[in-house]
């Protein structure tokens, strides 16, 4: 049996082009300069994204706020990107599956309460229950003390950041979904749905 350690942003759900958006809007509003490649921010935690812009701890929330406030009213476009038939049939086979993220719980709970899921995972690890982001090995660990896991455990990620949490943590790493990262992992799997067939495969 396997522990299924699911990044959500770019890896469950296809948010990515509405975390980018948000952060574009937030960079302009309030006149940070380029915002930085989504790439390159996947992962990582709003406050600490926006720690680097400034000084003051009460503007880093202000902008993580807006950001968030920006990313949740176009909440409802945003479509999953795994088929949960897949990780019923994985879970009701004894599998354990958990959600390890730097997005907010708010985000999270709002996006599972949207598709009928809340209560659907063993467990979930948001950016308030850790002190590092990824690549930082911390939020994984973090998930593995809380939840008591030990055996046979897989990270599942779609971006760089989250891969080397993954490494830092000594976790078996599966990339899915960003070409970028496939050299990088222990197994790549274009789409997430693949990965889950060839678990489901394994018996």
């Amino acid at each position: 049996m396997y522990n299924l350690l699911f990044d959500f942003d770019g890896t469950l759900f296809d948010t990515d082009s509405a975390h980018e958006l948000a952060f574009q809007k937030t960079f302009i509003t309030f006149s940070l300069g380029e915002c930085p490649p989504y790439e390159s921010l996947k992962g990582i935690k709003t406050k600490d994204v926006f720690a680097n812009y400034s000084d003051d701890e009460d503007m880093v929330k202000k902008l993580a706020s807006f950001k968030s406030q920006t990313y949740q009213a176009d909440i409802i476009s945003i479509k999953a990107l795994v088929d949960f038939d897949l990780i019923r049939q994985l879970k009701s086979a004894g599998n354990r599956v958990f959600i390890v993220t730097g997005g907010s719980r708010l985000s999270i709970d709002l996006l599972l309460n949207m598709h009928q899921i809340a209560g659907f995972f063993d467990g979930i690890i948001a950016a308030n229950d850790y002190t590092k982001s990824k690549p930082d090995p911390e939020p994984f660990l973090t998930c593995i003390s809380k939840f008591n896991i030990s055996g046979l455990t897989h990270g599942i990620e779609d971006s760089m950041q989250g891969i080397e949490s993954l490494k830092n943590a000594g976790i078996f790493a599966v990339g899915v979904h960003n070409p970028l990262i496939a050299k990088k992992s222990d197994l790549y799997f274009p789409e997430i749905n693949e990965y889950l067939k060839y678990l489901i495969a394994q018996g």
